[in-house]
């Protein structure tokens, strides 16, 4: 019977998940076909399709791979390079008060920016080429991982890191053996969420400087007056970035298993 329970549940969302994008497909048909009747401001779900199969043949001399990877190797590098510099920053932050009074301050000036406001600058610093664009993702990967993995450690329970000291436990072991174990599921949900913002990121950057990525696909279909291929390249962004959250979900289950709820 328990054993059923969470099997049923499972496939009750599934349904639930299933018909809420059936209804979106059909209430999209409905208006595209029936209501605003103009495929160029709203292309029917026929006509997407359809401009899928040919950016996965190939558009404007490149395949819809060719694109996905110009954009997925872009979003690796300057997400490797914020996690690499942010999570452990924000460690650091926490953990030792001079690091928080010397950066902190900077980083709340800096937060505010919004990614893409950083683009002119890394055309003038970097040009329009990958340098560029890796910096932007770092950017807009970057305040997340410093302020979740600064929470995940800050908000440690006092009399578990406590408890560890009176244990004959030093500083160090505290820290690397108490205080990021119990935090690892902040600092994943932190990475998981840098991910997402690296992926819409590269987007914005790609809508501006590039010759290739799912970013230059979609402004490609607006300038040739093609939106099957501009919602075709919509989609894809969609479907990627969902499955890049479920792959980190699954991660993220297997690293910390006594994070997730039982429901």
């Amino acid at each position: 019977m328990s054993a059923a329970g969470p099997g049923r549940e499972r496939a009750v969302t599934a349904a639930y998940a299933v018909g809420s994008i059936a209804g979106f497909v059909a209430l999209w048909h409905l208006l595209a076909v029936h209501v605003l009747a103009n495929p160029f401001i709203l292309p029917p779900p026929g006509a997407v399709l359809d401009g899928l199969i040919r950016i996965t043949g190939g558009y404007l001399g490149s395949s819809l791979l060719t694109h996905l990877g110009s954009s997925l190797s872009v979003v690796l590098m300057g997400y490797a390079i914020a996690v690499a510099v942010g999570v452990p920053l924000g460690i650091a932050m926490a953990w030792h008060r001079p690091t928080n009074t010397f950066v902190g301050p900077l980083l709340m000036v800096l937060r505010p920016i919004p990614p893409p406001a950083w683009i002119p600058l890394a055309i003038l610093w970097f040009g329009i080429g990958m340098p560029g664009k890796v910096f932007v993702i770092a950017i807009s990967a970057f305040v997340p991982c410093v302020l979740n993995s600064f929470l995940a450690i800050s908000e440690q329970p006092r009399d578990l890191i406590a408890a560890a000291r009176t244990m004959g436990a030093s500083r160090r072991r505290q820290l690397f053996e108490v205080a990021i174990p119990a935090g690892l599921p902040t600092i994943l949900a932190a990475m998981r969420i840098a991910l997402g913002n690296a992926w819409a990121t590269v987007v914005a950057a790609e809508l501006v400087v590039a010759t290739s990525g799912l970013g230059f696909l979609i402004l490609a279909g607006y300038r040739n007056f093609e939106s099957q291929i501009m919602a075709a390249g919509m989609i894809s962004i969609a479907v990627i970035g969902f499955a890049m959250n479920l792959a980190f979900l699954m991660v993220e289950r297997r690293l910390t298993p006594w994070s997730v709820s039982d429901g």
